[in-house]
């Protein structure tokens, strides 16, 4: 409500699932990232990111990791969970006289998710994919 200047929530169904859903989509917290102590040896850091049903921001992982990295003396490690990509349906352009599937027909379907680390080490940042969905 700007007059008001205040966030205003409506609830549209009665459905507990569906009212976390809404505020989970809504409100910011800041990640649970901690530290595994058993894969720390040596001089590598291995975090963990405690997945509550948000992805962490992408766009921030390279330089908060070399951040961490430059701070730390060592590798960084960090497992997190991310939605895997799905290769879209092909799409025929619209020809006159043929059908084509309708937008607006297509599901939308449930997020596949897998676990991933990212390791940033001498300023360089890769991705392994440790499980597939299929795996989980």
């Amino acid at each position: 409500n700007k007059k008001k200047m205040v966030w205003e929530y409506y609830v549209k169904s009665r459905s507990a699932k569906a009212y976390r859903e809404m505020l989970m989509g809504s409100l910011y917290h800041p990640p649970c990232i901690n530290i595994d102590l058993e894969k720390t040896k040596d001089d590598r850091l291995s975090l963990i990111h405690r997945f509550e049903g948000k992805p962490l921001l992408t766009e921030y992982i390279s330089n908060t990791m070399m951040g961490i990295e430059y701070l730390w003396g060592g590798p960084v490690e960090l497992e997190t969970m991310e939605v895997r990509v799905k290769k879209q349906p092909q799409m025929w352009p619209g020809l006159p006289g043929i059908a084509s599937p309708v937008v607006d027909e297509l599901k939308l379907e449930e997020p596949e998710w897998q676990l991933v680390r990212y390791s940033m080490k001498n300023r360089k940042l890769s991705k392994t994919i440790l499980s597939s969905p299929t795996g989980m």
